[in-house]
């Protein structure tokens, strides 16, 4: 079983509790306009091109047992921590199998497991995921239909029917809500986010000015253009 990543990064502090590995899976089903990962969009393997001529290779193959090996390096470190390996992208849910897998190899070493997922997957693949996981953060992006399709792309009846499974499925969630400038962050979309939210943990992210950044190295304009 073989999945594609286009990043680890060891020592991160905000992607679950402790000191954890977040791995990037390669590949999102949605395009979100103000995306600040887009190597993480597509599912092929690509090059960026910095201005200097400097390449570099935006993905790579793993087996689940090597990944696990190499993840599992720092598990002293993320034991004493009661840190772990977080999961995002992209987005995780895109490559089921491999996921389960690896999953199911760092548990068998003890590995605090969480996601980081827009929730955007068939109902039967987020079921059989998400119990494998310790915690889960569910990407909130909009709760307008129309909006959510010119934002993202989706459909934001997908999301919601797999957030209704999470509420009740028992394992531990927060709701995660990018604030895009001119998009969801005014008051009434506040309102509506904490309505919803409905006494769950909410944690706004605030927008990354750094986000456009990358497009050009892909040979893309970035969707928001500029924003104050």
């Amino acid at each position: 079983m073989t999945g594609r990543v286009f990043e680890t990064r060891e020592f991160t502090l905000h992607d679950g509790p402790g000191v954890r590995t977040t791995v990037f899976m390669k590949g999102c089903p949605l395009r979100c306009a103000w995306c600040h990962n887009p190597e993480g969009q597509s599912f092929e393997i690509e090059t960026m091109i910095r201005k200097n001529g400097d390449k570099t290779l935006c993905g790579r193959d793993w087996t689940a047992h090597a990944l696990a090996d190499e993840l599992l390096k720092n598990a002293d470190m993320m034991a004493q921590s009661g840190g772990g390996v977080t999961f995002s992208g992209g987005e995780p849910l895109a490559q089921p199998d491999f996921l389960r897998e690896i999953v199911s190899l760092l548990k068998e070493s003890g590995v605090h497991g969480a996601i980081e997922t827009s929730g955007y997957a068939p109902a039967v693949v987020y079921r059989d995921i998400i119990p494998r996981f310790d915690f889960v953060y569910q990407d909130v992006k909009l709760l307008d239909a129309a909006a959510f399709r010119r934002w993202t792309g989706g459909s934001l009846s997908v999301v919601l029917e797999n957030i209704a499974y999470l509420r009740g499925c028992g394992v531990p969630f927060a709701f995660r809500v990018p604030l895009i400038p001119g998009v969801n962050d005014d008051a009434a979309s506040r309102a509506a986010f904490a309505a919803f939210a409905d006494g769950c943990k909410v944690e706004y992210l605030p927008y990354n000015t750094a986000a456009g950044a990358k497009y050009p190295l892909l040979g893309r304009a970035y969707p928001m253009g500029a924003i104050t």
